[in-house]
């Protein structure tokens, strides 16, 4: 630590802008990934949702086939 007190102002100021550039370049990094991860989350959110809705509509069309067989007497 000691071997720091004798910096540079202006070098610890530069490391300290270099550093800060580097984790902003790594921030929108992760704001690109997430973006990608929302896009895919909701893509399948929007899937879960359609077949949910295909498998009552399969449900009911099979109701009414069980109905109308059951009514015709075989």
């Amino acid at each position: 630590m000691a071997g720091n007190l004798d910096r540079d102002p202006a070098v610890e100021i530069a490391l300290i802008r270099a550093d800060l550039e580097g984790v902003q370049d790594e921030l929108k990094a992760v704001r690109k990934e997430l973006k990608d991860l929302l896009e895919a989350w909701n893509t399948a959110t929007g899937m879960v949702r359609f077949v949910k809705w295909l498998s009552t509509l399969m449900a009911a069309l099979a109701v009414v086939y069980a109905t109308i067989k059951g009514l015709s007497g075989r």
